[in-house]
């Protein structure tokens, strides 16, 4: 007789063995400070949607994600991937659910001077997020070149602007650079302190430029509008979204985060009020 408990239970192994980790690279165009609320609230929101993350620091960066840990410093992952070490050594916790660490120190290109090396630290890495987990990664073009490792150059890329003339041409700068660097990919925007309708205009421009001179494509991730909630749950210490659940930057970052859970789902925007 088949034994069907054993079959479905076969199935469930093997789909839960196929996750992987999410890599998403955060390009920023806005405020460091501003792009650290907004990786540290959009980490709460995948948490509250039931996932763990960890958020990578590669910016080398002073004003980098790292430096919102409780604890600094702590060996980064290139340290404990010279010595062997457990890449668990590198984590500070910042709440539930949410992890900090830094990739490294020094540029990667002064470093990883073979394949051993890289691979080293890809293991590292993947030690660090476990399958399923998100990672989302602080990068800063123009500090470093993380995307040597395979992990983040396969990974999603996403890009933070605001409203302004000058975040707009720098968020498509980085877009640019990196088509010349990885190839054609595609790419999440996400505006900042922007109501939907602005958020909408600003990621059609950007979607037009990129196809028309880039072949690549631009998808609409969401928009975070400017909400007094965001600085008062700051000065509480907690995510918007555990504070003030209500608030209109909450539903906003539920709203990013519930695009990013949709595998298979197509980014774009959703019918809603404008905020």
């Amino acid at each position: 007789m088949l034994d069907l408990s054993n079959d479905q239970a076969a199935g469930l192994r093997r789909i839960l063995g196929a996750r992987k980790s999410r890599y998403l690279s955060v390009l920023t165009a806005i405020e460091p400070a501003q792009k650290n609320v907004v990786l540290l609230n959009l980490a709460a929101a995948l948490v509250r949607a039931g996932n763990e993350v960890q958020l990578l620091d590669a910016s080398l960066s002073a004003d980098g994600i790292a430096y919102c840990a409780a604890q600094l410093p702590t060996p980064s992952l290139w340290q404990l991937a010279c010595r062997q070490g457990d890449a668990q050594q590198a984590v500070q916790p910042h709440g539930p659910g949410v992890r900090i660490a830094r990739l490294s120190h020094r540029p990667l290109s002064e470093q990883l001077t073979s394949p051993d090396d890289t691979t080293r630290l890809s293991q590292q890495l993947q030690a660090l997020s476990p399958a399923g987990h998100f990672c989302l990664v602080d990068t800063d073009l123009q500090r470093d070149n993380p995307f040597v490792l395979p992990e983040l150059a396969q990974g999603e890329m996403v890009v933070l602007t605001s409203i302004t003339a000058a975040s707009i041409k720098h968020a498509y700068a980085q877009i640019k650079a990196l088509h010349g660097q990885l190839g054609r990919r595609q790419f999440l925007l996400m505006v900042v302190g922007a109501t939907l309708v602005q958020a909408e205009k600003i990621q059609q421009n950007i979607a037009q430029a990129a196809n028309q001179y880039l072949a690549v494509p631009v998808r609409f991730l969401g928009n975070i509008p400017s909400d007094e909630h965001l600085g008062r749950a700051l000065q509480l210490g907690r995510p918007v979204v555990e504070a003030f659940p209500m608030a209109s930057a909450s539903v906003a970052l539920r709203e990013v985060a519930a695009r990013l859970l949709n595998l298979g789902q197509p980014l774009s925007p959703v019918t809603m009020r404008e905020r």
